[in-house]
C-alpha cells in the first residue's frame, strides 16, 4: 500500500505513524475513551504506549503510565501522562491506589506476566482488559483469579489480528487505519516516538534494540 506523506509530517514520521499508529489506532476500537475514563498503559514508553497515552489526553481520560526505570517513567509523564510509575518499583501498585482509590476503567495490556497480574487488581468494576502483546510472559491465572476477574465484571479481550480487521471493516481495513493514523499524526494530535539511525548504522541500530536501548520505532533513514 502506497500512503502520500502529508504535508507537516517528515518520511520516519509517516512510517512510524503506518506501522505503530495503524496498530495503536486498531486496539483504541475496542473502547471509548473520555472524561469518566482511566487508564492504565504499561510501556507507556514505547512505541504503541506513546501513542496511547497521548490519545487517552486528547480524549480527556485520566492517564497511569507504567514504564520500566526512572528515565522512561520520566518521558511517560512528559508525554503527558498524569501519573507516571516505574513498574520495577514494588510500590508502584499503592502508588495507583493514591492517586486513584476507584480503579482504572480500562487496562492496555502489552506486556502480560507479574505485571497484567498486579493491574488486573488495580481495575474498576466493570473495566475493560485488553490484549495486545506477552513481552513480560503468559498471563497465566489462577481459577480464582478468574472467577473474581467474573464477579468484578472485567473482560478481557484480545484485539490483534481478525478481531482488529473485522472492527475496522472496509475493503482493505489495513489502509482505513493507515491513513487515520497518518492523518491524526499530521494535524498534531498524535507524535511517535521516533530513534532515528542512517543506514549504514544498521548494526548498530539491531545492537540497540537487543539491549532495549531504543525509543519506539527504530527508523534507518538513507
Amino acid at each position: 500500500r502506497l500512503h502520500p506523506v502529508p504535508d507537516g509530517l517528515d518520511p520516519a514520521q509517516a512510517v512510524a505513524m503506518i506501522g505503530t499508529g495503524r496498530t495503536t489506532l486498531g486496539i483504541l476500537q475496542f473502547t471509548d475513551l473520555g472524561p469518566g475514563s482511566v487508564a492504565l498503559v504499561p510501556a507507556a514508553a514505547g512505541g504503541i504506549g506513546t501513542l496511547l497515552v497521548q490519545y487517552a489526553k486528547n480524549a480527556g481520560a485520566t492517564v497511569i503510565a507504567l514504564a520500566g526505570g526512572p528515565a522512561k517513567a520520566a518521558r511517560a509523564a512528559a508525554n503527558g501522562a498524569d501519573l507516571a510509575l516505574d513498574h520495577t518499583d514494588p510500590a508502584w501498585p499503592e502508588a495507583v491506589r493514591a492517586h486513584h482509590p476507584g480503579g482504572a476503567t480500562v487496562l492496555f495490556d502489552s506486556i502480560g506476566g507479574d505485571t497484567a497480574r498486579t493491574a488486573l487488581g488495580l481495575l474498576a468494576p466493570g473495566a475493560q482488559h485488553l490484549v495486545f502483546g506477552w513481552s513480560g510472559g503468559p498471563l497465566d491465572l489462577t481459577d480464582t483469579e478468574r472467577a473474581d476477574l467474573t464477579a468484578r465484571g472485567i473482560t478481557t479481550q484480545g484485539v490483534l489480528g481478525p478481531a482488529m480487521l473485522q472492527r475496522a471493516g472496509g475493503d482493505d481495513p489495513l489502509r482505513l487505519l493507515e491513513t487515520r493514523a497518518l492523518a491524526e499524526a499530521a494535524a498534531g494530535r498524535l507524535r511517535p516516538a521516533l530513534t532515528r539511525y542512517p543506514l549504514a548504522e544498521a548494526a548498530t541500530a539491531h545492537r540497540d534494540l537487543e539491549n532495549r536501548a531504543t525509543t519506539g520505532k527504530v527508523v534507518l533513514e538513507p
